[in-house]
């Protein structure tokens, strides 16, 4: 038979998808805000509880556990199933571990469990905080699936379970993800809202330090980061490992990792690092994983002058050593209405469950002593008047019905004295009846008070609370995780910061070669000693090396690449992506933050910072934007006061450096007046006070009085002094 559906498809899947997504948010993927528990986890405790797998009994196989919660009440994969419950188990996952777990209940290398059919679990002790009053009307109970059992719609939890064992979850539109607590904080916090219920929520902050992980480390919580947290629900936290240095023979060192962040994969942290050593991106020589039940990883630097603390930051910067944390406070109100809530209103939500159970459980306990105080005022009558209700009993075909009329008993006493045994009437007996009466009229007493009187109620629970304080192991108790306000972590530190630095100088040939020689050498003395030096300047190994072209390009270059030592100098064009006409006409040391003077051959020029200059492309960086058939012929260190430009026809203009531009890149403006023909042979930058001085062969010349060539900017000039250079050079 086929059915007809008349409606349009996209309401159809509206409304189907709208349900899958309810669906999912509140049976799936949020946890209850009264137990903490997203429904799996609450059946498997459950179903435990039903299996009789307390802590003081013997283990059970996982299989028969997953198959009583599959069958009953969670109709889903066993896989699925069995994953929850080997979660509860592992004290690298949660906090407070609810199940006990025999076997191979998988570690924190990311190794899973064995197969269920190998592995065993009962509940652990503190899961008995879990299932106060469950058979006492604490809580109410719905039918399963498939309607054959019922199960709690919520278990009546002692423990804010929400926020001691955090939880994370993806539905349909939203997430959550909450971390771990300390328990005695958190137990400390409710104390205190019991008795303030109007303190704020930026002074509860104080009392609760921050989240307790099961793997330790070290949380870096600002005070903003903490308060959008817990106030709005939403926000993000660092996780740092813990580590210490341990000292070894001849000065060296190795660092040990001891705790790890949550929910991190020790292999896959120890892998990041391998990988990281092998492509020379961290000054380690080995990793060593030498764990056992703890965490041990070892790092080895390549040398003992590396600052194990930039070190550690480096580590932290490339490897899941150090990660983010996102918090997102998402839970089901009531079990049905999602909601992001703040530490208030979470601590304020399990208090009034916690409020209602108690209730509940105290009503069905009255109403319980009521019923037997009946029947024990009922055996007081029998004590009383016990050889009349023998008689009525022996000779009477109704003796139940004969004692109600004549002893004015209810049907429940004169079934309870018809049931008694003979050995219960002796004088003992009778005694034992009395004080029963009295301590349950006390109870009695104490429970309607506990029902009518907030009072009295808020202070059994803090009695409560702080006995869980007092009966709770010291693993529990005490804080697993240290946190910090801020981070003394550098995100800034490089790879390059720990090579080792060496002064180097590096000289240029006049056949455009290069390479670097160790230490700063003398200048004017190697220049003397090879007269092949066109160029030389001093730099560090972690410095940059900024070589000019004639094309008004500049390029960066690494000076560790360069040919050292014995090894024959290489042509420059090796290094960088140069045109076949390029040729060096100036290097200087990038990282001197100077400024350099650009002179081409047509006269122009400007200066320039060499801050801006570093590049890594190999291709380099156009700074002087060349006239066609023009090239930059000289870079000098802009370090004096006055220029002197010297033309080929043999012309000379000294003027002040001051009127120059400074720019990062142009066309420049014109030095000296050039006539047809004539070009600018060579500059120099000198202070009037030391006059000029040039070299003819090996002889100095010099001039005390340049007044004569003084003038301004883009002047022809006047003729040359006497005896200088025919080569129109100041170093012939």
């Amino acid at each position: 038979m086929t059915k007809l559906i008349n409606s349009k498809i996209d309401k159809i899947l509206s409304e189907k998808y709208l349900s899958y997504a309810v669906s999912t948010i509140v049976s799936r993927s949020l946890p209850d805000v009264r137990d903490g528990l997203k429904p799996v986890h609450r059946r498997i405790i459950y179903s435990m509880y039903q299996l009789n797998l307390f802590n003081n009994s013997s283990f059970k196989k996982s299989a028969r556990i997953v198959g009583d919660v599959m069958g009953k009440f969670h109709p889903h994969g066993d896989q699925a199933i069995y994953q929850s419950l080997v979660r509860l188990a592992q004290d690298f996952s949660t906090r407070v571990t609810l199940i006990e777990g025999q076997g191979n209940f998988g570690n924190v290398d990311g190794d899973n469990a064995a197969a269920m059919r190998y592995t065993e679990a009962r509940l652990e002790k503190i899961a008995n905080y879990f299932f106060d009053g469950i058979e006492e009307d604490s809580v109410i109970f719905k039918e399963n699936y498939d309607g054959q059992n019922l199960e709690p719609e919520v278990l009546p939890t002692k423990l804010p379970n929400l926020l001691l064992n955090g939880s994370s979850g993806i539905a349909v539109g939203m997430a959550t993800n909450i971390p771990p607590h300390n328990l005695k904080e958190l137990n400390d916090c409710l104390i205190t809202l019991l008795k303030k219920p109007d303190f704020t929520n930026t002074r509860l902050i104080n009392i609760l330090t921050g989240p307790d992980l099961p793997t330790g480390g070290e949380i870096i919580l600002t005070t903003d980061d903490k308060k959008n947290i817990y106030t709005k629900g939403i926000g993000s936290f660092i996780i740092n490992s813990k580590w210490h240095s341990e000292k070894l023979k001849n000065g060296m060192y190795q660092i040990i990792i001891s705790e790890i962040p949550y929910q991190v994969n020790k292999t896959k942290i120890i892998e990041q690092l391998a990988n990281l050593i092998n492509i020379k991106k961290i000054p380690l020589d080995d990793v060593i994983d030498e764990s056992d039940h703890n965490i041990r990883i070892v790092l080895r630097p390549k040398n003992r002058n590396i600052d194990s603390f930039k070190l550690m930051n480096l580590c932290f910067k490339l490897t899941e050593l150090s990660i983010k944390f996102s918090c997102n406070f998402n839970v089901l109100e009531d079990g049905i209405i999602p909601k992001q809530l703040g530490l208030k209103e979470i601590l304020e939500q399990f208090i009034k469950y916690r409020k209602l159970t108690i209730r509940r459980k105290s009503k069905f306990n009255i109403n319980k002593i009521k019923l037997r105080l009946e029947i024990l005022e009922g055996f007081l009558i029998v004590y009383k008047f016990l050889d009349k209700i023998i008689k009525i009993i022996r000779k009477h075909d109704d003796p139940k019905k004969e004692m109600i009329k004549k002893f004015k008993l209810n049907l429940n006493q004169a079934e309870a004295i018809m049931s008694m045994r003979l050995g219960s009437l002796k004088k003992l007996d009778e005694q034992n009846t009395i004080l029963e009466i009295k301590n349950l009229k006390q109870e009695l007493n104490f429970l309607n008070k506990l029902i009518k009187n907030s009072k009295i109620l808020d202070n059994y629970i803090i009695k409560e609370i702080e006995e869980i304080n007092n009966s709770i192991p010291d693993n529990i108790k005490l804080r697993r995780t240290k946190v910090l306000s801020k981070s003394n972590l550098n995100t800034e530190v490089k790879i390059d910061e720990f090579d080792e630095i060496e002064k180097l100088t590096i000289i240029i040939n006049k056949d455009s070669t290069i390479k670097r020689l160790k230490d700063y050498l003398d200048i004017d003395q190697i220049r003397k000693d090879d007269n092949k030096i066109k160029y030389a300047t001093h730099i560090l190994s972690n410095e940059k090396l900024l070589i000019f072209l004639s094309s008004g390009r500049v390029f960066s270059l690494d000076p560790n690449i360069l040919p050292g030592g014995k090894s024959n100098p290489k042509s420059f064009i090796q290094f960088i992506e140069a045109g076949t006409n390029d040729k060096i006409v100036g290097v200087l040391n990038g990282n001197q933050n100077t400024k350099c003077l650009f002179v081409t051959k047509f006269g122009k020029g400007f200066i320039a910072p060499t801050q801006n200059m570093i590049t890594n492309q190999r291709k380099g960086k156009q700074i002087f934007n060349l006239k066609s058939n023009d090239n930059v012929v000289r870079i000098l260190n802009y370090n004096k006061t006055h220029l002197v430009c010297v033309t080929k026809l043999g012309k000379m203009l000294i003027f002040d450096t001051n009127i120059l531009p400074i720019m990062n890149k142009g066309v420049g403006v014109q030095l000296i007046k050039l006539k047809e023909n004539d070009n600018l042979s060579d500059v120099k930058l000198i202070n009037l006070s030391e006059g000029l001085q040039w070299l003819i062969g090996s002889k100095k010349r010099r001039i005390e009085d340049v007044s004569f060539w003084n003038g301004k900017r883009a002047q022809a000039g006047k003729k040359i002094p006497k005896y200088f250079n025919k080569s129109m050079k100041f170093d012939s």
